[in-house]
């Protein structure tokens, strides 16, 4: 199972085919960002199979320094699902048993309430319910992924830093929605640094281009060597000669996704350091070419909280944010 987790994050950013509910009218979501309630009968619950799905959505995400489950899971009871219940942004119902009318898994979204993510799973016996499980296991995860995503884009989209986002568009000739309390930290002509920083936290965006001499540009090595020139040329630590760069001792997960807004991004996930320093922290950068300009950009988002352990909903909201690139936007006249 651990090695199929390399291939949900392409599966969620592709995933469709849901039926979907307007939503209007109904609630907000219950529950935080990343939990989930799975409804299951305890006897369900027990087996094998009951156990399969729990471990399915409780699997490590990929690169953060200590290891986190992709969702915080409870599973309860058909008996305890109450009205409130049914209103958890993340919801799978199953139901196994002779009595079942028609097989099979199906997804929703906004069924009781907005946004929600729900899949229903029916199987007639044990064995059928563990065949969908384990046959379904990329679209299962890829879809409560996809929807935790896109919560967050519509967020960010409708509450940005209006200076420097029209700043991304006029000098990048890209829309990005920064978050509105992000603040501009340094910028030139071939890189931008932004930033919420607090007393004991850091969250940053950087945006750097570089030339494209061929496919090679987008190789794992080539961009790790160019993030690396550029955090150490741009990127200063707190004490003099030190500077942000790549934890190499720690795995750099590499995919080439396809996004609404653009096509074959290179995704790169793992963890940075400062040199000369104690800090360090998860990021994660996506590499888009910019084929009028015959550039590499680098859309990028790490974060720095050692008082938090818990990463993942900070690199999800990173990830969101790196979503909102797109270079068909219209300039307003």
């Amino acid at each position: 199972m651990k090695q199929s987790i390399l291939f949900i994050l392409l599966i969620s950013y592709i995933f469709s085919g849901c039926k979907t509910t307007p939503d209007s009218n109904k609630p907000t979501p219950s529950g935080a960002a990343g939990v989930m309630i799975i409804v299951m009968n305890d006897k369900v619950k027990k087996t094998e199979s009951g156990k399969k799905l729990w471990d399915m959505m409780v699997q490590p995400m990929i690169g953060l320094p200590q290891e986190e489950p992709m969702f915080d899971v409870s599973v309860i009871p058909h008996r305890s699902l109450s009205d409130f219940m049914k209103t958890y942004r993340n919801l799978i119902t199953v139901e196994v048993g002779a009595g079942v009318q028609e097989e099979g898994i199906k997804f929703y979204r906004g069924t009781w309430a907005k946004q929600q993510a729900l899949v229903r799973i029916e199987a007639k016996s044990i064995e059928s319910f563990d065949k969908m499980v384990t046959e379904n296991e990329l679209k299962l995860v890829g879809f409560f992924t996809k929807a935790e995503r896109e919560r967050l884009i519509k967020y960010f989209n409708s509450s940005f830093n209006q200076k420097l986002s029209d700043k991304l568009k006029e000098d990048w000739k890209f829309s990005m929605s920064v978050p509105r309390d992000f603040e501009l930290r340094k910028e030139d002509k071939d890189f931008i640094w932004m930033s919420h920083e607090t007393a004991k936290s850091s969250l940053g965006l950087l945006v750097y281009q570089f030339d494209y001499v061929g496919e090679g540009s987008f190789s794992k090595e080539y961009l790790l060597n160019k993030r690396d020139e550029t955090l150490m040329n741009q990127v200063p630590g707190e004490y003099e000669g030190s500077f942000m760069t790549t934890e190499h001792a720690f795995p750099i997960n590499y995919q080439v996704i396809n996004t609404p807004n653009d096509s074959n991004v290179v995704v790169m996930r793992g963890l940075w350091k400062v040199q000369g320093d104690m800090m360090g922290g998860p990021f994660i950068s996506m590499a888009h070419y910019d084929k009028e300009n015959n550039k590499v950009i680098v859309t990028e988002g790490y974060s720095y909280n050692p008082e938090k352990p818990k990463k993942r909903n900070m690199v999800r909201q990173l990830e969101a944010i790196l979503q909102t690139y797109n270079r068909n936007f219209k300039q307003k006249k």
